[in-house]
């Protein structure tokens, strides 16, 4: 007959004596530890060291949020660069890459690493993927892409990855299954903005977002991302040569490249060295985020599912009906065709103009 506790027995079977505790893990899971035993005092004490197996198996168990406070101590920094390439760090805004991290860390918070399964990630893209995508107000714009979620699903992916290199767990839970992240459902943005929409969008700009009419232009005439033109200093701007130079550390394929000055362009840089006249500057466009700005002018100019990024799109396309697809790809900083293929949004009606133009000709 058995003797028990709140936690485990001792008996006897087939002639043996045995101890058995069973207990519950971090997740609720009901458990159990078996060992034999000479007799049945020695059986009690099986017990106790079983205790002591179980409470130390779970003290020694990473939690998720452990891995977290671990990948913001040691990655979470500004980029790092050694001979123009990153060792280590974000070049993005730190701010962003937390918000994805605070995302993951409320869903998965003191869960043990090895508890988390492939169930748990599916939940968690769900979870991801019903979050709309909101505005300052907090009003609802659109539903979240799936470019978004996959960036959800990716840094968590890394952070897994990482507490492998580190012993913490043998498996990643991502191993465990498939068709988390099936980037060919990510819809390519070939938004490009028209001659009528920029006239609309850069009216727009008031008085209180003229800084914001300047990117805009400057954007739609140098194919320059977002962070280029952030980062951008006033030392690589060579108006006489008609020429700014990309620094690789400010790039994304980590590459310099030249960009040409057009007559547009050379007005509004123009116009801001006027206004800075007196002031220290090293930055051309001396601002912080202007999303929120952009946002609002694209609101007040009647723009639907306009991003800035888009702005890259609309430059490379109108580089493409006078120049050449390589001097393009040298001027956007492409380096792979398949990628400068994204960007190549031809315009239907141009095309369509020319090959009535070929058939009256013939």
């Amino acid at each position: 007959m058995a003797n028990r506790s709140e936690e485990g027995s001792v008996f006897k079977k087939g002639g043996k004596w045995y101890a058995r505790l069973r207990y519950s893990d971090a997740n609720g899971r009901r458990c159990e530890k078996k060992r034999t035993a000479p007799t049945q005092a020695a059986g009690w004490k099986k017990i106790n060291e079983l205790r002591a197996e179980v409470a130390a198996d779970l003290s020694g168990r990473k939690t998720y949020k452990e891995l977290d406070a671990f990948y913001r101590r040691e990655y979470v920094h500004a980029a790092r660069f050694a001979g123009g390439r990153k060792q280590s760090g974000f070049r993005q805004d730190l701010n962003s890459v937390e918000r994805y991290l605070d995302r993951a860390l409320e869903q998965f918070g003191d869960k043990p690493l090895d508890s988390i399964t492939y169930d748990d990630l599916r939940r968690y893209k769900r979870h991801i993927e019903d979050l709309p995508v909101t505005d300052s107000k907090g009003n609802v714009i659109r539903r979240r892409s799936v470019s978004d979620v996959h960036h959800h699903l990716k840094r968590v992916r890394r952070l897994f990855k990482i507490a492998i290199e580190q012993g913490w767990m043998d498996v990643s839970p991502f191993d465990r299954g498939t068709g988390l992240i099936v980037e060919v459902f990510e819809a390519e943005r070939t938004r490009v903005l028209t001659d009528v929409e920029e006239e609309r969008l850069l009216d727009a700009c008031d008085k209180w977002r003229q800084h914001l009419r300047q990117i805009i232009i400057f954007a739609v005439e140098t194919a320059c991302r977002r962070g280029e033109i952030q980062k951008l200093e006033w030392r690589h701007v060579d108006l006489t040569r008609r020429v700014i130079e990309i620094e690789a550390t400010n790039t994304k394929t980590l590459k310099p490249r030249q960009v040409p000055i057009t007559g547009r362009c050379a007005a509004i840089l123009a116009e801001i060295r006027e206004q800075q006249r007196g002031a220290i500057h090293r930055r051309v466009f001396n601002t912080g985020d202007f999303k929120t700005a952009f946002n609002k002018a694209c609101e007040i100019a009647g723009l639907e599912d306009l991003h800035f990024h888009d702005l890259r799109h609309t430059a490379i396309t109108r580089m493409l009906e006078t120049l050449d697809r390589s001097e393009v790809m040298k001027i956007s900083g492409h380096t792979q065709e398949r990628t400068f293929m994204r960007y190549v949004n031809p315009n239907m009606a141009s095309i369509a103009d020319r090959l009535d133009r070929r058939r009256a000709v013939s």
